[in-house]
C-alpha cells in the first residue's frame, strides 16, 4: 500500500471544495482506501511518497474525438456543418484503423500530460481507439459513432456499426481501462430505425449512450421537420434517455428541452472553447444547473479548436458565463473544477472517477510548485482558484492511472513519445493529401 502526501489535497468529495492542508491518500490495488489530513491517517504499513504542491483527482474529459489530432487545424473559420461536410468527413473517409490507433496514442500522451486521465471518445474504428488508449495507459469510455452519410459509407451500414459496438462491449468487458458505449452522432444525422435499435441495445446492456445534441441553431428545425418534435423530446420518445445518457454541447436548449434532460438525468458535456471557435453559441449552463442536470466540461475534438486542455476550458466556461450575465460572481472556480472532475464523472454515471475518496479509482494528478501558482499568501490563499485561474498543462508534474504512474516530471513514461509522434506525423500528412 502506498501513501501519497501532498502540501495541499483536493479530494473533490463535494462541489464546495474544501482543500486539505498536508493531506494524504492511501492507495491499494489501484483504488483509494483512505484520504484526508495526514494527522488523521490510520496507522498501517505503507510506503510513503511525498508530493510537493497540489494533489488532485485526474480530470475527466467527457466529450472528445481525440484521434482528430490527425486533422488538427483543418477547416479553420468554418461553422460546424460546413466544417464537417467539406473538410472533416472527406478526410475521415480515408481513415484506417492504423491511423486511428496512431492518432489515439499521440492524443492520449497529450491528454495524460495535461492532467486528463479519462476521456469519453466518439470516433471511428472504436477498437483502434481502445487499443491506442491502453497502449499509453489511459482510461477511456469508447463510443464509436454511427453516422448515416454517403461520404462515410465506407464504414458500412448502421446495422454493422451497431453490431461492432456490441462485439467491442463483450471484447473489453472486465477491462480496467476501457468501457464501451454507444455513439449515435446526432438526432439529425441518424435514422429513426437506427436510434430505436440503439435505445433497445442500451436498455439490454446498460451501455452509455453518447450523442451530440443542440450544438447549432439550425438543428432544432431540422429535427422538427423530420419528426414533428424538438430533438430532446424526440430522443425521449425513442427511450434513448431511459438509461445512462450523455448529450454533448446542449447550446440551443429551450426551457422545455432542459426539463426533458432533467427528468431523465441526462448528463451534458459543456464545450465552451469549441462552441465559441465555431460560433455555435453559449450553452445555458446556469439554467441546466438549476434544473439539477449533471454537467461536465469537455474539450470536444482537437480539430475543433486545436487544444486538449481542460484548464483552458474551465476559464473559458467561467468567462462566458460572467460576460453573458454581466455578473463577476457567477460561476465560481470550485464549480468549474468540479465540472472537470467529480461532476464530469457523475455526468457519465461513473462515481468511481474524478474524486479521491474511498473506493474511487486512484487516478491522480500532482501539480508542481510552479511560478504561475504563486504567490501563496497563507491568510488569503485559495488553492482551488489558483488551479483554475493559473493552472496549465505546464504545471502537471506527475500523473497516476489506477495507482500506476504514467507521467513523471511532466513526461509520459509508458511509451516512446518520439516514436509515437513520428508515426503520427506521417499518417497526418497522408490524410491531408
Amino acid at each position: 500500500m502506498e501513501r501519497f502526501v501532498a502540501d495541499t489535497l483536493l479530494t473533490m468529495a463535494d462541489e464546495r471544495v474544501e482543500p486539505v492542508r498536508t493531506g494524504a491518500v492511501d492507495v491499494d490495488d489501484g483504488r483509494v482506501v483512505w484520504s484526508g489530513p495526514l494527522f488523521d491517517a490510520p496507522t498501517r504499513d505503507v510506503t510513503v511518497r511525498r508530493i510537493g504542491g497540489i494533489l488532485m483527482p485526474g480530470m475527466v474529459d467527457i466529450h472528445c474525438h481525440t484521434p482528430m489530432v490527425l486533422l488538427r487545424g483543418a477547416g479553420e473559420g468554418l461553422p460546424v456543418d460546413r466544417w464537417l461536410r467539406e473538410v472533416m468527413w472527406p478526410r475521415e473517409a480515408k481513415l484506417t484503423a492504423g491511423d486511428v490507433r496512431a492518432g489515439m496514442r499521440a492524443g492520449a500522451t497529450e491528454l495524460l500530460g495535461n492532467g486528463i486521465t479519462t476521456s469519453v471518445e466518439m470516433y471511428f474504428h472504436g477498437q483502434a481507439v481502445a487499443e491506442g488508449a491502453t497502449d499509453v495507459g489511459m482510461r477511456s469510455v469508447v463510443t464509436a459513432p454511427v453516422i448515416e452519410d454517403e461520404q462515410l459509407s465506407g464504414f458500412g451500414p448502421w446495422e454493422a456499426q451497431v453490431d461492432e459496438m456490441l462485439a467491442m462491449h463483450e471484447r473489453w468487458e472486465g477491462s480496467e481501462l476501457i468501457e464501451v458505449g454507444l455513439g449515435p452522432h446526432a438526432a439529425w444525422s441518424v435514422s429513426d430505425e437506427c436510434l430505436r435499435r440503439l435505445s433497445e441495445t442500451a436498455a439490454a446492456t446498460g451501455m452509455l449512450v453518447h450523442i451530440h445534441l443542440a450544438e447549432q441553431g439550425w438543428e432544432d428545425a431540422a429535427v422538427k421537420e423530420k419528426t414533428g418534435m424538438a430533438a430532446p423530446a424526440y430522443l425521449e420518445s425513442l427511450g434513448l434517455f431511459d438509461g445512462r445518457a450523455l448529450a454533448a454541447h446542449g447550446v440551443w436548449l429551450s426551457d422545455t428541452d432542459i426539463s426533458v434532460l432533467a427528468r431523465h438525468q441526462v448528463g451534458v458535456a459543456h464545450c465552451p472553447c469549441s462552441n465559441t471557435k465555431h460560433a455555435s453559441g453559449i450553452a445555458p449552463v446556469d439554467e441546466m444547473f438549476a434544473a439539477g442536470i449533471p454537467i461536465g466540461i469537455a474539450t470536444d475534438g482537437p480539430a475543433s479548436h486545436q487544444r486538449l486542455d481542460l484548464f483552458e476550458e474551465m476559464r473559458t466556461a467561467i468567462r462566458l458565463a460572467r460576460v453573458h450575465h454581466g455578473d463577476a460572481q457567477r460561476f465560481p472556480a470550485d464549480r468549474a473544477l468540479w465540472m472537470t472532475t467529480a461532476g464530469a464523472a457523475d455526468a457519465i454515471g461513473r462515481p468511481d472517477l474524478g474524486r479521491l475518496t474511498p473506493g474511487a479509482r486512484a487516478d491522480m494528478v500532482a501539480l508542481t510548485d510552479a511560478a504561475a501558482l504563486h504567490p501563496i499568501i497563507a491568510d488569503e490563499d485559495d488553492p482551488v482558484a489558483r488551479v483554475v485561474w493559473s493552472g496549465s498543462p505546464a504545471a502537471v508534474d506527475s500523473v497516476w492511472v489506477g495507482g500506476r504512474q504514467v507521467v513523471e516530471s511532466g513526461t509520459v513514461t509508458t511509451v516512446d513519445t518520439t516514436e509515437v509522434l513520428r508515426e503520427f506525423d506521417e499518417r497526418a500528412a497522408r490524410l491531408a493529401r
